[in-house]
């Protein structure tokens, strides 16, 4: 029995179709994988921008941190001097040693007092650059995260491999459909033998 030139050409063209169907397919799911991982760099891009404003921001707090504990620091040393010399000039003034006895007390007293502050002082600022440093390193983390879930759920472009055995599969089931048929009595025959 002799196939009909009109059959085969049909069933060629409709492998052909299906060929570039598939063919098609592998390029827009390439082209969307592609896509998705551009956008992911995009948002890497904006979380890593993010993350150095914020620092830049933090460090302009530091910058302004650091000169009001300097003031501060400068402040509190010209008191010490300034309380320090009125002492000493009241000291002075009362003379005699029982006095001197209790204005080296007094003295005393306001160095240990004028040096707590400062200390106080110091300890106040480390705790702030303290805080802006962790505050730094959970900037940090928060941007690893955000990158992380930038990256989470992509998947890697469809190989050549599946397009070949996916068309490797359309030529068999073709010939399948060309080269054999189910006769009137349930039987499959080859559509070649004669």
């Amino acid at each position: 029995m002799s196939m009909p030139t009109s059959f085969l050409m049909l069933q060629a063209a409709s492998f052909g179709m299906s060929v570039l169907d598939r063919f098609q397919t592998q390029r827009d799911q390439t082209a969307a994988v592609y896509a998705k991982y551009d956008q992911a760099q995009r948002q890497v891009a904006t979380n890593n921008g993010l993350n150095y404003n914020s620092k830049i921001h933090l460090n302009e707090v530091q910058m302004l941190e650091t000169e009001k504990a300097q003031i501060t620091t400068t402040m509190l040393l010209r008191a010490i001097r300034s309380a320090d010399a009125t002492e000493r000039v009241l000291i002075e003034s009362q003379g005699g040693n029982s006095t001197m006895g209790s204005g080296a007390a007094r003295l005393r007293n306001l160095q240990r007092q004028g040096s707590e502050a400062v200390n106080r002082k110091d300890f106040n600022f480390q705790l702030t650059l303290n805080d802006l440093n962790r505050r730094r390193k959970n900037i940090d983390l928060e941007t690893m995260s955000a990158n992380n879930r930038a990256f989470t759920g992509l998947q890697t472009p469809p190989g050549s491999t599946g397009l070949v055995f996916d068309v490797a599969g359309l030529a068999i089931s073709n010939y399948s459909k060309v080269g054999y048929y189910t006769s009137s009595d349930g039987n499959i025959k080859s559509r070649f033998d004669s």
